[in-house]
Order: C-alpha cells, then sequence, then structure tokens
C-alpha cells in the first residue's frame, strides 16, 4: 500500500491509499480514524475516488467523528 494523494481539508486529514485492487480513504480528525475502501473495477482513478468526497457527505462524517469523540470521552473518562 503507498499514498497515491494527501488531499488539503480545513477540518480533516484526507489521505487517499493505493493498492492491487483497491483504494482507501482515510479520514483523521484528532483521536477518530475511520477509512473506506474503494473498487478500482468501479473507482478506477483517484479523481473517482474525489467525486464522492462531497461537502455534504464530509459534514456528515464530521457529525460521525462529533458522536464517535463524545462516546469515546465518556467511555475514558
Amino acid at each position: 500500500m503507498r499514498i497515491a494523494e494527501q488531499i488539503p481539508h480545513s477540518t480533516f486529514r484526507l489521505v487517499i491509499y493505493v493498492t492491487d485492487k483497491h483504494f482507501l480513504l482515510e479520514i483523521e480528525a484528532g483521536p477518530m480514524r475511520q477509512s473506506y475502501r474503494y473498487n478500482k473495477e468501479q473507482y478506477p482513478s483517484v479523481n473517482d475516488v474525489k467525486a464522492t468526497m462531497t461537502e455534504e457527505w464530509l459534514e456528515e462524517v464530521r457529525v460521525l467523528f462529533n458522536e464517535m469523540y463524545v462516546k469515546w470521552k465518556s467511555a475514558t473518562s
């Protein structure tokens, strides 16, 4: 697995990795990290993966990260 692209963003650290069969989108904010796997048959290029990363979708991810963080803090306090 190697880094295909790092995408600048004000809220997240966004990195697209590439393997033989997949692209892997890693989204990170603070202690929260989520990965999404894209099959190369359906998404053959980095630009195809990036096209799925709309601001609306990233806002939904941000909301989920906030919920995850609150639950994580509660469990670790």
